[in-house]
């Protein structure tokens, strides 16, 4: 999670402990559902990309791929080189690091052909969501990926209760550690389709509190 109103950098040398105590692997999971769509992309942006985890399995499933990382928290993005670069150079000169806000980067060159922002997209409000989402698919490819993975709150009366619970109980802790300030869910689903996104496929794990999905134009 991100935005500029948030800083990582006290969480980061814990992170990884505390979501396997939280999550077990299913964040893990989650973010993966959908590498194997990623391994014939050249130019990729990762969003929020936290310690690297992710990053880390594209690079390996995907030997041609070029990638700007980008997260708020530079402790984190330091977490993620070092993980990186226990891969080997060749790995490390495919990847740009980036600590910065995204709505500060500015591309040395665009049309990305995948972008990804595993829980990225839930640190920002319903107003300022819309013109993220529109500033990363103007750096998109007319052929680009979109791997998006979320919370949500699930159907049903007895599924919303708990993982409302849940999702309130993430913001708060959230709010606490890192000073994000925003409360709820944004509607990002609403934001990519405005931008012309379609979703393609999806998958839902712990009674659909874990939300991963691929979007196309």
């Amino acid at each position: 999670m991100q935005n500029a109103s948030m800083n990582c950098d006290a969480l980061a040398p814990y992170y990884n402990v505390l979501e396997h105590l939280s999550f077990g692997r299913f964040l893990e999971r989650t973010r993966c559902a959908f590498l194997k769509e990623a391994i014939r992309s050249r130019r990729a942006i990762l969003c929020g990309g936290g310690d690297g985890r992710f990053l880390s399995r594209l690079l390996q499933a995907n030997s041609s791929v070029n990638v700007d990382f980008i997260d708020l928290s530079p402790m984190m993005v330091q977490l993620a080189e070092r993980r990186v670069a226990s891969l080997g150079q060749t790995f490390r000169d495919r990847v740009r690091f980036h600590a910065c806000d995204v709505r500060n980067f500015v591309p040395q060159r665009a049309s990305y052909d995948l972008i990804v922002t595993h829980f990225f997209l839930d640190c920002f409000s319903d107003a300022d969501l819309p013109s993220i989402v529109a500033t990363l698919a103007n750096w998109a490819g007319s052929d680009a990926n979109w791997i998006v993975s979320e919370f949500r709150e699930t159907e049903g009366p007895i599924g919303r209760v708990w993982t409302q619970a849940v999702i309130r109980c993430l913001y708060a802790a959230f709010s606490f550690t890192t000073g994000l300030r925003v409360t709820h869910l944004p509607n990002y689903v609403a934001a990519l389709e405005r931008e012309g996104y379609s979703l393609s496929c999806e998958e839902k794990t712990l009674g659909g509190l874990l939300h991963s999905s691929l979007w196309r134009v």
